[in-house]
């Protein structure tokens, strides 16, 4: 044990010790032991010792054997050759314990062999001694001893040839492999304990194959055909092929010579090896010795199992070799042709179906041998023999015949197998006439996957014979024959995948087939079950089912003919009517009871309940919800997927997808109208649980807005009408309200008029007989009375009445409303004009990467000599491309959702194509297209090849210099919404010099313009075309198939045009206004609420020539290429037929077909519209929802029959909204509304529903007029009607609880207020007679300032907004009502309460009539001085004309009050700013126009009102303005405001509004004035001479008692002050001297209170001598500043105004007297005024005495005026003096005349310069 240890753990130790002679030692022992067999005794002893003696004895001598040192160290002894002869000759006498252990310690030697151990062994002969002696025991050693012997020796000669060959040499000429061949064919061969070395043997021998020193050179001929990747040439060598064939001509001739089955398989194995080795074995093998060959012909003779493997050798020859040994092959196939043995026969087909299925190739070459022809005679033979056996042999239990019929299995699969995948030999078979023997197979199960895999392959050549076979054999099999239909529906399915097949089932009337087997089932699944069904599992029943259903949704799985045809043809209601007669749904007819539900469970949860737990429910159920959970894969097109129908089960949980897409909706419908039949009475409860689930369901499956277009096409809605009525009907009803939700989903988008008249008249059934007769009642307003039943009363109209029958009417009616406001509301926010979504064309980019619209034929250029029979479209003449003056490009489109961030894929929305006959490239001519990588629009005119986009040229190529680009962008921002429709258009206005003007525009708001090259003339930059040549021009709208690209970019379009003339800015906006609905040609275009005429005016936005096409999905059918061809013409056809990829032949194909909407317009040629290209790109869906299907069935009739129906707030509050609505989005039925006159039949329903209003019902009202959404949306009154009938009746709101009326008018003060729309809004006001309307509500004498206030300050802004002087004349007319008789002082009246009380109503005989004439005057005074109005002359003097001055003068009467004379002086001088107003309000105007203009039009009517005869007319007269308003004013002189305006207009200054601190007192008031007049103003026009007058006139017309500081006393001295200060201010202008303003200044000093002298030496007044006396009045207040302010005006004008010119200033004023003053005052007024003068002159006199320098007087130029006005005025003195009129005495004169002749005799050459 310790050496041992030792030798394990000290490489060094071991080394020592084989180096001590150890090794020698212990062989020498191992030869004792071997050598010498012990006897019994010793035997018996030794096995007393301890085997772990032994053992490590053993290990001691492996571990020192195993190194060459080892070795190398025995051979210095004889007994490593003793011992190895005595193996070979010994073996049946030597020791049996020693024979396992000698012979691992020689194998352990044999391993590690030197050269010298090799030597030693050839030297000693140890291999041909070991042969010789074995030799002699072959015959006598048993067969084990021999094999382990031989294997001793054999690995001495294996281990060592990779040193030196001298061994194996050895080994050979001592005919070793004849030692070997003669053991292995000994009969006695080891079976179980010997077996290890048999293999062992064989092992060693098949390695010695690939000994030797040269490799083999042999060449051999490959047989052709081969197997594509074939390649003898290229295999490397790996060193291991075969150099001995001696060693494997053993192994070749024991398989030849033996029958022994695991010698046989061994050598098979062992072949397998040598070509696993290196593959070029086989072919040296096979072109030397030729062994699979030679095996071929014995195979037969062999054991099946080894039969079975060689036929695995040949196999693997192609398989894995993949070579065909053509050789080989044949010889196979002669065995199978001799069937010699049938089994080997079996093996033998086996391996060549598996070889055939390897490549197609096996196919032909198998075809070509004739063993196709073989195995088609012998089913041919075999099937006769089953025919005429018939059934009986099927149950044969013969071994002969079970032999018989797997052959004949496996021939079926070999044909199988030779035809699968080609054509040829499905050919062969059929041309062999084997198809009706084929056929007769079917029956039997064992060969029915194989005839049905033949069968299949035989509809690559003919599907209609294939599918007549199946369709027949499913309609001829027995109700029992489950698992023949179940094979044929799966062989059907595995055909059905092939899309060209779908066809030839339809054309075999394979859905009639399909429907017929659940036709045959009825009754299969009754519970319990009845007949043959009994004998059947209830499971296999319904795995017939689903693959019945699973067949009828592949045949409609992406083929749009067989759905289309499936649905057209009714086969969704045959097969409702099938499975309803399964036997688990309800059949019986009777009212279902209506239970009321808790809580209940999804279908989902349904399933897994019946199915995954254990909660037991009825078979029944169980059966009803696995057919509904088939027929929901069915609609989301995943049934055809299922692999088994227990799959589904476990897949429940994908069944509650909100979002799935629903490919097959009949099948939808198929399981609503199987809904009422999940009933059972015995199980009421959980039939409606499962009904509710059923219906909730189906309701989750339309969540999307996809879905719900999808299902509208499928007429989901009217199976629900026709089916589940009861549910309809029955508010009660559990299902009533998911019915509902799924009416309200689908009505949004489209439904029939029908249907929705259906659901009326559901909801109508529920309506009580007494509010049915306010339906009919309300309906009888606008249609006939005669339609309503003879009832007494109409308990609508009552709003008291509290029968129970009325209110449950009223729930009827707000249920209904509810509905159809979900179906008539918005789903998602859009623009206005597209709220009610339009019809269009989605283009979804995901399934594909393409999907667009093709235009054919846009236009066809035609040379000289070209025949007009080549160009396609509809129209006469060719249309020119590219149009002359330019083009423009309209769409309307929605984008549902962009592509990724690195998506590129572009929205294109037109691309031009042409091309030139006998050319073969297209060229893109113009394109736009949107790209969402930058957010920009882009606009092409560049030539460019059409061609795939991984061929296209890089777009980072530089383009040739160009004055204009050739491409355009337009960034569009954040103007592009997701899910909102967007308007684009593009005009393209070509210029000189083939430029152009590119302008785009977004919703009529433009993106930008810019200028780029117009398109060319022809294609690909070509200069001329052939007289006989012609250019055809198409288009595309999306991606065609050549830029296919897939994206996550889905976007939809609509309306689209092309016009051949560029659309100016305005055509563009009305474009837009028409929104994505409109669907003509622009030919008579009338806008919504533009024309409020009873025959609007329709107008052509453009001439019918310039438009191209018209593209709108509405205008749209589903046709074929052959009806297209027929129709229009052939050449459109196969265009079309070309782009889809179809023949132009097809008639069945379905082809969406877009007509051009132009096309009956006349003009040129045009295409005949788009086509839809692109299966699952594209998808087309027509609008029609509710708002638009209420139109055809009574539209807003029956909406006002639910307003007159409702007795409550909810119901009167959802009635008016569907109207609301319904209006708002469909134009048409607001234009029945008012060919009705539905707004008058609503104003009237809501004046008898007064106390149902609120503040909700108001605002739908001002939704409907269109002025809701102020702040967020445009304010304009868009629908005139309801404005005019329902918003302006006053009499309704005002009647309205909640001050609604005070909300109305708050509403129309806003709307009027608004920037942008009011004055629209004013312009409909005007149209609809809003002024009278308010103006009448003042007649109310219970109206509240408040509102007299917000009255007003509409009636500011409608004038403002749309000023008319008919509404003027209007207020006007109110004005004079509101004023008193001359009798009634209004001065006494007080105003304190009138304001104060805002909800006071105004009463005529209280100051709150005042305070509304006022409100009203200062409501026109805003209007005249408002900003926004800028009154004319032109208008102003049409007012005036209007209204008359008399008018005006009426505010200014004595005894009105003084706020309302103000006002009225305010607005009278508002005109009188104006020069030329002022004249002829000065110079006179006829009077009483106002009256005469308001009567205008009532002459005749009151002519009839009147009852005596007229009163003769008196005829026109005439008013002077001034004279009037001067009397008028002097009544007023107590009222300080009067002063500051007629002040105001003296200094035109037109706004006199001074602050309030400015407003204390008159003084005050004027300077404010004069600091803050328009001096402007006086600079251009002067000072008003008028005003100065009147102002005058009012201080003369003052009373002079007063005390000191009242006004009396102090205002007369402020206007004197004010008019100096002007004077000062302006004193060159005219009106200073002017004969009027100095009369009226003289007047004030003809006051009566003036004191009279009369002097004694007063010559005129001799008479009058002696009796002068004083007259008693007090004098004029401003009687010194008077006189003050004349001396100024005389020293200025005696200085400055020669005395000789016409109307001095002095002589006027002098001359100026009262008419009614005595000679007297005339008398002392001008002795004053002389004595003034001459006061002045002796003033100017001093002055020029004390300023004259050296003897000089004065300048100049002043002194010959002096002299001359001195000259005249000493005339006018003394001619002054001569008549009496100076009453001073005379000397007074002579004294001045010689005061004057001193002055300027002082003054030398004073005369001379004179």
């Amino acid at each position: 044990s310790t050496c041992l240890t030792l030798l394990f753990l000290f490489q060094g130790t071991l080394c020592n010790i084989i180096s001590s002679g150890l090794p020698v030692a212990l062989m020498q022992c191992l030869y004792l032991f071997f050598t010498f067999s012990p006897t019994k005794a010793s035997s018996e002893e030794a096995s007393k010792d301890d085997p772990e003696v032994q053992e490590m004895l053993i290990q001691i001598m492996l571990s020192m054997y195993r190194e060459q040192q080892g070795v190398e160290e025995l051979l210095t002894a004889p007994e490593l050759q003793s011992l190895i002869i005595a193996t070979a000759s010994l073996w049946d006498n030597c020791s049996l314990s020693w024979k396992a252990p000698t012979g691992r310690v020689l194998r352990a030697i044999s391993k590690a062999q030197t050269k010298n151990s090799i030597m030693y062994l050839q030297a000693m002969d140890c291999i041909k001694i070991a042969i010789q002696n074995l030799f002699k025991l072959a015959d006598t050693l048993p067969a084990c001893d021999m094999c382990e012997a031989v294997s001793i020796v054999l690995c001495f000669v294996k281990d060592s040839y990779p040193i030196s060959p001298a061994l194996l040499l050895e080994f050979e000429n001592n005919d070793g492999y004849q030692l070997l061949l003669k053991i292995l064919l000994r009969q006695d061969l080891p079976h179980d304990e010997g077996q290890l070395y048999l293999e062992e043997v064989l092992d060693i021998m098949t390695c010695l194959t690939v000994c030797g020193k040269t490799e083999l050179k042999v060449s051999g001929n490959i047989a052709h055909p081969q197997l594509p990747h074939f390649d003898l040439e290229q295999r490397q060598s790996s060193g291991l092929t075969v150099k001995n064939l001696q060693a494997f001509q053993v192994l070749q001739s024991i398989f030849q010579k033996t029958n022994k089955q695991n010698l046989c398989k061994r050598i098979l194995s062992a072949m397998k090896t040598i070509w696993t080795w290196d593959s070029m074995n086989f072919f040296l093998l096979e072109w030397t010795l030729q062994p699979i060959s030679q095996f071929v012909d014995i195979i037969h003779l062999k054991t099946d199992l080894v039969q079975i493997q060689f036929f695995e050798l040949v196999e693997s020859v192609v398989l894995e070799l993949s070579y065909i040994p053509h050789e080989i092959l044949k010889k196979v196939q002669c065995l199978i042709k001799e069937n010699l043995v049938p089994l080997c026969t079996l093996a033998a087909l086996r391996c060549l179906c598996s070889i055939t299925k390897r490549d197609l190739l096996f196919t032909d070459i198998f075809r070509d041998s004739g063993l196709l022809g073989l195995l088609l005679a012998q089913l041919r033979k075999q099937a006769k023999i089953l025919r005429k056996a018939g059934t009986s042999s099927f149950g044969s239990t013969d071994p002969e015949q079970g032999i018989e019929k797997e052959l004949t299995c496996v021939i079926l699969k070999m044909v199988s197998a030779l035809v699968v995948g080609s054509v040829r030999n499905a050919v062969v078979l059929k041309d062999y006439g084997m198809v009706p023997y084929i056929k007769i197979f079917l029956d039997d199960e064992c060969y029915r996957s194989d005839t049905l895999s033949i069968l299949e392959q035989l509809s690559v050549i003919n599907t209609e014979e294939y599918m007549s076979i199946i369709i027949g054999a499913l309609c001829s099999s027995t109700q029992g024959e489950l698992n023949l239909k179940l094979d044929l529906l799966k062989s059907l399915l595995r055909i059905l995948e092939n899309p060209k097949s779908r066809s030839a089932f339809r054309t075999c009337s394979g859905f009639n087939g399909l429907l017929s087997l659940l036709a045959d089932m009825e009754g299969a699944l009754q519970d319990p079950p009845s007949g043959l069904w009994a004998t059947l599992g209830r499971s296999q029943i319904l795995e017939l089912i689903f693959y019945t259903l699973k067949g009828i949704a592949a045949a409609l799985h992406l083929d749009p003919v067989n759905s289309r045809f499936f649905q057209r043809n009714g086969f969704y209601e045959k097969m409702t009517e099938d499975l309803g007669l399964l036997g688990c749904f309800w059949t019986q007819e009777g009212k279902q009871i209506s239970i009321s539900l808790e809580k209940t469970r999804t279908f989902m949860e349904f399933l897994n309940a019946a199915f995954c737990s254990s909660e037991s429910f009825p078979t029944w159920l169980k059966s009803c919800v696995q057919i509904l959970s088939f027929l929901d894969h069915m609609v989301k097109g995943t049934l055809h997927l299922e692999s088994c129908f227990m799959d589904i089960k476990l897949g429940v949980e994908e069944l509650e997808g909100g979002n799935c897409a629903i490919v097959h909706p009949g099948a939808v419908c198929v399981m609503v109208r199987l809904l009422p039949k999940l009933y059972r009475e015995e199980h009421a409860q959980l039939s409606q649980e499962i009904q509710c689930a059923v219906a909730d369901h189906i309701q989750s499956l339309v969540k999307s807005e996809k879905s719900r277009q999808v299902m509208c096409g499928s007429s989901l809605l009217s199976a629900i009408i026709n089916s589940c009525q009861e549910a309809l009907i029955n508010d009660r009803n559990p299902l009533h309200l998911p019915f509902i939700r799924i009416f309200e989903k689908l009505a949004s988008q489209s439904i029939e008029p029908d249907v929705l008249s259906g659901l009326l008249v559901f909801c109508y059934t529920r309506i009580p007989p007494a509010s049915r007769h306010a339906l009919w009642t309300a309906q009888g307003i606008f249609s006939t009375a005669e339609l309503a039943p003879p009832l007494p009363s109409a308990p609508w109209l009552e709003p008291g009445t509290n029968s129970p029958w009325v209110h449950r009417g009223s729930a009827v009616a707000l249920q209904t409303a509810m509905s159809l406001i979900s179906m008539t509301s918005p789903r998602n926010f859009q623009l206005p004009n597209t709220s009610l979504a339009p019809s269009f064309m989605e283009f979804d980019m995901s399934a594909e990467g393409y999907g667009c619209l093709f235009l054919p034929t846009l236009a066809t250029v035609l040379g000289p000599n070209t025949e007009q029979s080549i160009s396609g479209g509809v129209g006469q003449g060719a249309r020119l491309f590219p149009p002359l003056g330019g083009l423009t490009f309209s769409s309307w489109f929605l984008v549902s959702r962009f592509g990724l961030a690195y998506d590129t894929h572009p929205i294109r929305f037109l691309s031009v194509v042409r091309h030139m006959s006998r050319t073969e490239q297209e060229f893109v001519c113009f394109s736009v297209s949107f790209s969402p990588q930058n957010h920009s629009l882009i606009i092409s005119t560049e030539e460019t090849e059409f061609q795939p986009l991984d061929i296209m040229e890089p777009e980072g190529e530089v383009p040739a210099p160009s004055v204009a680009p050739v491409q355009v962008q337009f960034g569009c921002g954040k103007l592009l919404v997701t899910g909102q429709w967007h308007h684009l258009v593009v005009t393209v206005a070509k210029e000189m010099k083939r430029n152009c003007i590119v302008s785009a525009y977004i919703n009529g708001q433009m993106l930008g313009s810019a200028k780029m090259q117009y398109l060319q003339p022809l294609p690909g930059g070509c200069i001329s075309m052939e007289s006989s040549s012609f250019v055809d021009v198409y288009g595309y709208i999306a991606t065609p198939w050549v830029w296919k690209q897939k994206s996550s970019l889905t976007w939809r379009l609509g309306p689209t045009y092309l016009l051949d003339e560029p659309v100016s800015l305005e055509t563009v906006q009305v474009i837009n206004k028409l929104g994505p609905r409109y669907c003509s040609s622009f030919q008579a275009v009338q806008l919504q609420g533009e024309d409020q005429s009873n025959q609007p005016q329709l107008m052509a936005l453009m001439a019918e020539e310039k438009i191209s096409f018209g593209i709108n999905a509405v205008c749209s059918s589903i046709t074929t290429v052959q009806d297209i061809k027929c129709c229009y013409n052939e050449v459109d056809g196969r265009l079309i037929a070309k782009e889809m990829g179809i023949m132009s032949r097809d008639s069945s194909t379905p082809v969406f077909l877009a007509r051009n909407v132009t096309g009956h317009l006349s003009g040129p040629l045009r295409t005949i519209g788009s086509v839809a290209v692109g299966q699952h790109g594209v998808r087309v869906f027509q609008s029609s929802p509710a708002a638009n299907s209420l139109n055809f069935i009574g539209g807003p009739a029956i909406l006002l029959g639910l307003i007159a129906m409702g007795r409550d707030d909810h119901a009167m509050y959802a009635a008016v909204k569907v109207l609301n609505s319904v209006l708002n989005s469909n134009p048409m039925s607001e234009k029945l509304m008012r060919h009705i006159g539905g707004y008058q039949v609503l104003a009237y329903l809501l004046k008898r529903k007064t106390q149902l209003l609120n503040t909700r019902i108001l605002q739908l009202v001002l939704s409907i007029v269109g002025t809701a959404e102020l702040g967020f949306e445009s304010s304009a009154i868009k629908n005139c009607g309801a404005f005019q009938y329902v918003l302006c009746n006053f009499e309704l709101w005002l009647n309205a609880p909640e001050n609604l009326d005070l909300t109305v008018f708050s509403h129309l003060l806003e709307i009027l207020q608004s920037s942008r729309d009011g004055n629209w809004n004013a312009e409909v006001a005007y149209q609809v007679q809003l002024v009278p309307k308010l103006i009448f509500l003042f007649n109310d004498t219970e109206i509240s300032c408040s509102r007299v206030t917000i009255v007003c300050s509409i009636l500011s802004h409608l004038l403002q907004g749309c000023f008319n002087t008919k509404d003027i004349l209007r207020i006007g007319l109110f004005l004079v009502y509101t004023l008193k008789p001359s009798s009634v002082d209004e001065n006494q009246i007080g105003l304190e309460g009138a304001s104060d009380g805002q909800e006071e109503a105004l009463s005529q005989t209280s100051g709150k009539t005042i305070w509304l004439r006022n409100q009203l005057l200062k409501m026109l005074l805003d209007v005249m001085h408002s900003d926004k109005l800028h009154l004319s002359s032109k208008l102003q003097a049409e007012i005036l004309s209007t209204l008359g001055p008399d008018w005006f003068l009426l505010f200014t009467q004595s005894h009105l009050h003084s706020s309302t004379v103000v006002l009225g002086v305010k607005l009278l001088l508002c005109f009188l700013h104006n020069h030329t107003l002022l004249n002829m309000f000065k110079e006179g105007v006829v009077a009483g126009h106002w009256l005469e203009n308001s009567s205008k039009g009532l002459d005749i009517l009151m002519d009839n009102l009147k009852t005596v005869s007229p009163v003769p007319n008196p005829g026109p007269y005439l008013i002077f303005g001034f004279t009037v308003l001067q009397t008028s004013l002097c009544k007023h002189t107590h009222i300080p405001e009067i002063y500051l305006l007629v002040a105001g207009l003296f200094l035109a200054t037109p706004r006199c509004e001074p602050l309030e601190a400015a407003k204390s007192d008159l003084d005050s008031m004027l300077q404010w004035l004069l600091q803050n007049h328009c001096r402007e103003n006086i600079l251009t026009a002067g000072l008003c001479m008028e005003a100065a007058t009147l102002l005058l006139e009012m201080v003369t017309s003052m009373p002079t008692a007063g005390t000191e500081n009242s006004w009396e006393m102090v205002y007369p001295g402020n206007v004197i002050q004010f008019l100096c200060l002007i004077y000062h201010s302006y004193p060159q202008d005219p009106v200073w001297c002017s004969s009027n303003f100095l009369k009226a200044l003289a007047m004030i000093v003809f006051h009566p209170g003036m004191q009279v002298r009369i002097s004694p030496y007063c010559p005129g007044s001799r008479g009058e001598r002696g009796r002068g006396k004083t007259a008693p009045l007090p004098p004029h207040p401003a009687k010194k500043q008077v006189w003050d302010f004349v001396r100024i005006l005389l020293m200025e004008s005696l200085l400055s105004i020669p005395a000789n010119k016409q109307g001095h200033p002095f002589e006027l004023f002098l001359e100026a007297s009262s008419e009614n003053s005595t000679s007297e005052q005339k008398r002392h007024f001008q002795t004053k005024v002389l004595l003034s003068a001459m006061d002045i002159f002796h003033i100017i006199s001093q002055e020029a005495g004390k300023t004259r320098p050296r003897g000089e007087l004065g300048s100049e130029t002043a002194a010959p005026t002096s002299v001359v006005n001195v000259a005249c005025f000493t005339q006018k003195l003394v001619d002054k003096l001569y008549s009496g009129m100076f009453a001073e005495e005379s000397k007074q004169v002579l004294i001045f005349i010689a005061e004057q002749i001193m002055v300027v005799s002082h003054v030398p050459g004073y005369f001379g310069s004179c």
